[in-house]
């Protein structure tokens, strides 16, 4: 690769504050096989199907990357139940897997470099209590907390028990003025009667 054509794609790149697609790439005149020859250097990562960061091995990728990419990658997929308490402070720990939303009829692909759990809602469900939050490097869409921890109850035998009470017990802690929301929240998920037996045996 020409010396030109590398520093017109890190240009390229930085100018998108790292993250650049398949689209854009190709509107700049750069070839598929120049980005295959970045990728193969580990210059450029292949973050999922059409879409490429500029590796930085002195800062690393931002915070809360992977909710980044995910809400890159599916741009109608929302960040839900343990992760998305993971985002508003509930645990410190992030989870393993990502915990994504998406709607039933949704069937994009969502291949990326850290295993991904797909939550699928109807059109009235899916919509209730999203957050949409602008970063520099593009829009998360994430549940709001007495939503996800609705979800994590509902998802309880893929979020697992310890993990479970845990959000239910800081929960309570940091937010017991918050209850009839959840409640609201729970009743209109056809969640109420579960979510409740859930809280009366964490407070006991």
């Amino acid at each position: 690769m020409l010396l030109s054509t590398y520093q017109k794609v890190i240009a390229l790149f930085e100018s998108g504050n790292g993250y650049r697609n398949a689209s854009e790439l190709k509107d700049s005149k750069i070839t598929t096989v120049q980005i295959k020859e970045l990728v193969n250097k580990g210059i450029v990562e292949h973050v999922s199907h059409g879409f490429y960061w500029l590796v930085d091995e002195e800062n690393g990728k931002p915070g809360n990357y992977k909710f980044i990419e995910a809400c890159m990658v599916n741009p109608r997929s929302v960040i839900c139940a343990d992760s998305a308490c993971y985002y508003h402070g509930l645990i410190n720990k992030e989870p393993e897997v990502l915990s994504v939303a998406t709607l039933k009829t949704d069937r994009s692909r969502m291949q990326l470099n850290f295993p991904v759990c797909r939550h699928y809602y109807s059109n009235l469900a899916f919509e209730q209590d999203m957050e949409t939050v602008k970063t520099p490097y593009g829009e998360i869409r994430v549940y709001g907390v007495e939503r996800s921890v609705c979800d994590c109850i509902r998802f309880r035998d893929d979020i697992g028990g310890e993990m479970l009470d845990l959000i239910i017990s800081n929960f309570l802690e940091r937010n017991c003025n918050q209850m009839d929301r959840l409640l609201a929240y729970a009743d209109a998920m056809r969640v109420g009667k579960i979510v409740r037996i859930k809280l009366n045996q964490i407070e006991e």
